[in-house]
């Protein structure tokens, strides 16, 4: 991440998200395998970001990005223990300065479980 303040999410050297970030701009990254700008696009591997490991989504609305979805893997957990990766990921937030539920003026950013999909995630969520 460059500036996390200012929205840009650095996802590998060659994707970079900001705000107002384009469905257009996606499909000219090597990540692009003719994906449906309608539903959540998966990264196809990890993704390195500030040394961890991430599954990394995408979500667009109107062809601007809505929602990056990011879920650290540098740890293992069981189905039954998935509620412990929201920890790791409150603390990933912590080590980054952003306080749980930050809001800014391009969107805010979350540490979210999910009850119904048993999902931990790390969300960036612009307006």
């Amino acid at each position: 991440m460059k500036n996390i303040s200012d929205g840009f999410i650095k996802i590998s050297d060659e994707l970079a998200i900001f705000p107002g970030f384009l469905f257009e701009q996606f499909k000219r990254t090597k990540f692009y395998k003719s994906q449906d700008g309608i539903k959540i696009i998966y990264l196809d591997e990890q993704q390195n970001i500030k040394d961890r490991k991430y599954i990394v989504s995408l979500f667009f609305r109107e062809e601007r990005i809505y929602i990056v979805s990011l879920i650290c893997c540098d740890k293992e957990f069981s189905e039954i223990d998935e509620r412990k990766r929201k920890i790791l990921h409150d603390n990933i937030l912590k080590e980054w300065g952003i306080k749980e539920q930050n809001e800014y003026s391009w969107g805010k950013i979350v540490s979210n479980y999910d009850d119904r999909s048993n999902i931990s995630s790390i969300d960036i969520m612009y307006f």
